[in-house]
């Protein structure tokens, strides 16, 4: 029993499949799309990868890939958070919708996974005549687990979303 005690407490400081990746520290990562360079604050140990014309994060684990699910491209199809609300349909409820300075953020729970504890962040933010685009996805890391409250953290990763300085 002891030695089972022990195996957990290891697993789970060693970064287990259960862990709560809200609880790691954020790094600031600095990648190009469509010309466009920005920095961004991700959950250390995240992998990034080209993604087509954007760049991708997620975590690679035991060869299994795990949310969060962070994609950053240059340009988007809305320019104002009414114009993005009203192209999808498929939202019945917003969790959040808010008008920013510089664009807009859009949360919600994920129409296609209904009950599944599936959500999806959208960030929008000017720059110049572009835009940065930022569309985060968090899942269960495990059957039965929650993931609703994990919505900030996630809101946050995408609004640290900043072009680079020049």
């Amino acid at each position: 029993m002891r030695m089972l005690a022990i195996c957990l407490v290891v697993a789970a400081a060693c970064g287990g499949k259960g862990e709560d990746w809200t609880k790691r520290p954020l790094k600031q990562v600095t990648a190009t799309s469509g010309g466009i360079k920005f920095t961004i604050e991700v959950p250390d140990g995240m992998r990034q990868r080209p993604d087509g014309d954007g760049v991708q994060w997620d975590f690679l684990i035991d060869d299994r890939v795990f949310t969060p699910d962070i994609t950053v491209r240059a340009g988007g199809y809305a320019k104002t958070l009414d114009e993005y609300v009203a192209t999808d349909k498929t939202v019945d409820q917003w969790i959040r919708k808010d008008t920013l300075p510089d664009g807009y953020i859009a949360t919600n729970e994920n129409p296609s996974y209904k009950g599944r504890e599936d959500y999806l962040v959208y960030v929008y933010k000017k720059v110049g005549d572009s835009a940065l685009t930022c569309h985060a996805r968090v899942t269960p890391w495990r059957k039965g687990g929650k993931t609703k409250d994990q919505l900030p953290q996630l809101e946050k990763i995408c609004l640290s979303m900043t072009p680079a300085q020049k």
